[in-house]
């Protein structure tokens, strides 16, 4: 059942967590200028550099170091790229197919499958039922990574590649919103869910005139249910660039992904091994979006980013 409420003509709230209660409101500006505009409900960001009244639990929680170590592909100095939703949720794709798909197909096997009268059928059956599964999850987890989001505080502007096409968007200029996503649950009704989205103005396109056209969404962060993780996103980048305390950021020395580095005079080569073999399902498990990153198929910003920013990293 949803919790979202409509307690005006044109005004949803969400529930009241962690001291943010969601305002999601139709807009004209959306109906001109977004895709499905007129059913689009949601709350503006940015432009306006809106501040958050968060409540964390914390005093150690205060400066958001929680988003840059699940969301940051790297923190610099003069800049900050921000992970997409389809790198920073990869794991959803990985249980799905992997997980919930392969308990699935193993009941079918045992309760329809293995009474099939044909021996070789039903060996067939199974094994490709398995094979669809674990090739389903492995496509899920390694295809291709795109590049994050670049925010360069010195510079104010903030890049994005993002299906062959190059923005470079003023901060001042820059529009971001919490869009209501429902997900359907037939006879359980409705979850609801929620976006964070970049919109890309077709003005701000580099390399291919887009005149005429609709903005385009760039999905930041999702998340089922609770809102509170997309609002700390949102405060994160504000905070980092209006230079607004406090904030956490590590200067990366190297990418932020999985190292495994063996070191002839602390272990064994053979002990090093076993170590990984120990470790390496743990990881797939219970952190598949950081094993994604290992993924050898990955974008890479075009040239003008790296003039624009003032030195080569294509880290994800």
């Amino acid at each position: 059942m949803s919790k979202i409420k409509q307690v005006g003509a044109n005004l949803w709230q969400g529930p009241t967590r962690r001291g943010i209660t969601p305002q999601f409101k139709r807009t004209e500006h959306a109906i001109n200028h977004y895709p499905n505009g007129e059913s689009l409900i949601h709350e503006t960001l940015q432009p306006g550099d809106k501040k958050l009244p968060l409540v964390f639990k914390s005093k150690e929680t205060e400066d958001l170091g929680e988003v840059f170590e699940g969301s940051s592909a790297g923190g610099h100095e003069g800049y900050l790229d921000m992970r997409v939703d389809s790198v920073a949720n990869r794991g959803e794709g990985f249980y799905m197919m992997g997980v919930i798909g392969l308990l699935f197909w193993w009941s079918f096997e045992s309760f329809v499958l293995s009474y099939l009268p044909d021996p070789q059928l039903r060996d067939i059956s199974i094994y490709s039922g398995y094979a669809f599964f674990i090739i389903g999850a492995l496509v899920c987890l390694f295809r291709t990574l795109h590049t994050p989001v670049r925010f360069h505080k010195d510079n104010q502007e903030v890049y994005v590649w993002h299906k062959k096409i190059l923005y470079r968007i003023p901060w001042d200029e820059c529009e971001i919103s919490i869009q209501v996503t429902k997900r359907n649950l037939g006879l359980k009704g409705s979850q609801d869910g929620y976006q964070l989205t970049l919109w890309l103005n077709p003005k701000h396109a580099i390399n291919k005139d887009l005149t005429g056209q609709k903005h385009v969404p760039l999905n930041m962060f999702h998340n089922m249910e609770h809102h509170t993780p997309l609002y700390a996103y949102w405060e994160y980048v504000r905070r980092y660039m209006t230079g607004d305390k406090p904030i956490y950021m590590d200067i990366s020395k190297r990418p932020r992904n999985i190292h495994l580095k063996y070191d002839p005079d602390e272990e064994s080569y053979i002990k090093f091994l076993i170590m990984v073999a120990l470790t390496a399902p743990l990881l797939l498990l219970f952190k598949p979006d950081k094993v994604a990153l290992l993924s050898p198929f990955k974008e890479k910003w075009p040239e003008e980013v790296h003039e624009w920013t003032g030195e080569r990293c294509n880290w994800h």
